[in-house]
């Protein structure tokens, strides 16, 4: 009861030379996805105890380019996750890494790719939360250059209805030199069914 395996078969990632092999320029839309390289997804969760999940998933990818570039070959991703729910209170933690092989990768930096964030979160009443987020990444970090990315997120939650949520955050992010710093504010709206 405490423990689930799952496993699934996609089409993959599409990334290229011109993204510098980003693995989020990768994703496809359903629609239109090449599927000529297809990806591999085991993930496993814990429950050692009611409010406490952790959990590990692996995915491989014969080819993060969809066969068409040569100098790019074969993507594997690890996470590791833990969500712990203490009656209002909740603390989620998650640490990703790629590994990308190829010589294309590897001349950019991009043949490591990692992040990492945690966040802490409190549900006020039936109406209202707030959380913060601190998050760290860099998809770059195979090379020596300062290529990693932090953010701080701090918000507030308001549920109209049970399933309807509407979200309200500010974000303070740091670069590295030569990149763009987007600061600012978020709003969105998340609806559960």
């Amino acid at each position: 009861d405490n423990f689930t395996a799952d496993f699934a078969i996609t089409s993959g990632l599409n990334t290229s030379a011109a993204d510098n092999y980003a693995v989020r320029s990768g994703r496809q839309k359903g629609s239109e996805a090449r599927a000529d390289d297809l990806a591999y997804l085991a993930t496993i969760k814990w429950s050692p105890m009611k409010d406490l999940q952790v959990g590990a998933s692996w995915q491989h990818q014969a080819d993060i380019t969809q066969s068409t570039d040569a100098t790019a070959g074969s993507a594997d991703l690890l996470t590791a996750h833990a969500i712990w729910d203490i009656q209002q209170f909740t603390i989620k933690a998650l640490y990703a890494t790629w590994d990308l092989s190829g010589t294309g990768p590897a001349a950019v930096g991009a043949d490591e790719q990692s992040g990492w964030y945690l966040e802490p979160s409190y549900r006020i009443n039936d109406q209202f939360g707030v959380f913060a987020r601190y998050s760290e990444w860099d998809n770059q970090a195979g090379d020596s250059a300062d290529s990693e990315y932090s953010q701080v997120d701090i918000g507030v939650n308001y549920w109209p209805l049970k399933n309807v949520v509407i979200k309200a955050d500010f974000q303070d992010m740091d670069t590295p030199a030569t990149a763009n710093e987007l600061d600012g504010f978020n709003l969105g709206v998340g609806f559960y069914f």
